[in-house]
């Protein structure tokens, strides 16, 4: 018998029948697949507590072992927002080969130029109302250890004021790592680490580091932020909106760095401003807006530190998450240290080297 006539009869054959029906369901089921996972990842998003969702398309890569769900668009349902809560170009969720081979199952999230929306005012979008952690976590069934944002941003909006207020921390950069780790007693670090840096509005220089606790059900974490060399002049709406002034020229900084132990936080805030000037004579704005730049330029002159121009202060703040505190009068007394003792120096006091401890211990000063 020739190799054609053993290919034919094996075809032929109840066993070749059954493989080929097999390879067919399979095939149907490739086919089938991103359209199932559509559907139902649209049906959860559309039972959201106040907020509604759908995705454009899914797309299924089986080698390697992930799905991408493209253009995500999540917005409120409830209230007239001109503006979506969220909305992703694409987020592709693939298994961690390299965990799979040491036994854990776990997932990469990489997000393509996500935009988050935050809305102050009447029909106001902050996200409270919704369980965001049970929305991830059916969206995405196994536990995440790597999550990468890129091109992203953050806008804080208020389309009540005069004027309309939009501040925002664009070209977002997020690398986290270790978010499936447990932390282990007695170990001196918090498992999970997380470095951000941004631009906030057009020449703000913002880099955050955290390391976290990701397992904690009571917020755990060290915090270590710097904002700088953002111009005072890019802020003009919001100063105008809020304070009723605006810059015509100065920069201004911030400091902080805020540890949380079961939900009990501590640390502090430090603020400053540099060569800030917001009264000129001869400005085209009514009498009231001028008053108002005067005053606060008095203030500002009277109480910044002349050798640097520098007006500062530094307030602790601690508290829990859902009472945090400020003490304002450290405040004030801060803006006197600033002026007649010591200007406040720019950077962080500890940096993310004093993290390395035990986490039972306090929350730092």
């Amino acid at each position: 018998m020739t190799r054609w006539q053993r290919l034919r009869t094996f075809l032929w054959s109840t066993k070749a029948k059954v493989l080929l029906g097999i390879l067919g369901v399979l095939v149907l089921a490739r086919l089938a697949l991103p359209w199932v996972l559509k559907t139902v990842i649209n049906d959860r998003l559309a039972q959201m507590d106040g907020y509604t969702g759908r995705v454009l398309d899914v797309d299924v890569s089986l080698l390697r072992g992930a799905y991408t769900l493209d253009d995500l668009r999540i917005e409120r349902i409830d209230r007239d927002v001109p503006v979506p809560f969220v909305e992703a170009e694409s987020i592709d969720i693939s298994l961690e080969w390299l965990a799979l081979l040491q036994g854990k199952v776990v997932a990469e999230l990489v997000v393509e130029h996500p935009v988050l929306n935050f809305v102050n005012g009447r029909g106001g979008q902050t996200g409270e109302g919704n369980d965001w952690r049970q929305t991830v976590d059916d969206l995405v069934p196994i536990t995440i250890n790597h999550l990468a944002i890129h091109d992203g941003e953050v806008h804080y909006r208020d389309f009540g004021s005069r004027p309309s207020v939009d501040v925002v921390a664009a070209n977002l950069e997020v690398e986290a790592t270790g978010l499936s780790t447990h932390y282990e007693e007695g170990s001196e670090r918090l498992p999970a680490h997380v470095e951000v840096t941004s631009r906030v509005q057009r020449s703000g220089q913002l880099r955050a580091a955290i390391d976290l606790d990701p397992w904690d059900e009571r917020p755990t974490f060290d915090l270590a932020l710097s904002l700088e060399h953002l111009r005072a002049r890019e802020l003009n709406r919001f100063l105008r909106a809020y304070a009723w002034v605006d810059a015509e020229q100065g920069e201004f900084y911030c400091y902080s760095e805020i540890s949380s132990r079961r939900g009990a936080f501590r640390g502090y805030v430090k603020p400053m401003v540099e060569h800030l000037s917001l009264f000129r004579w001869g400005e085209d704005d009514d009498v009231f807006h001028q008053i108002a730049d005067l005053f606060v330029q008095l203030v500002v002159d009277l109480f910044e530190n002349h050798g640097t121009d520098r007006f500062a202060t530094r307030v602790n703040v601690s508290g829990t998450i859902d009472q945090p505190g400020v003490n304002g009068f450290e405040a004030v007394v801060g803006v006197l240290r600033n002026t007649f003792i010591e200007a406040f120096e720019h950077g962080l006091e500890r940096g993310p080297s004093h993290w390395h401890r035990d986490r039972s211990r306090s929350p730092v000063n």
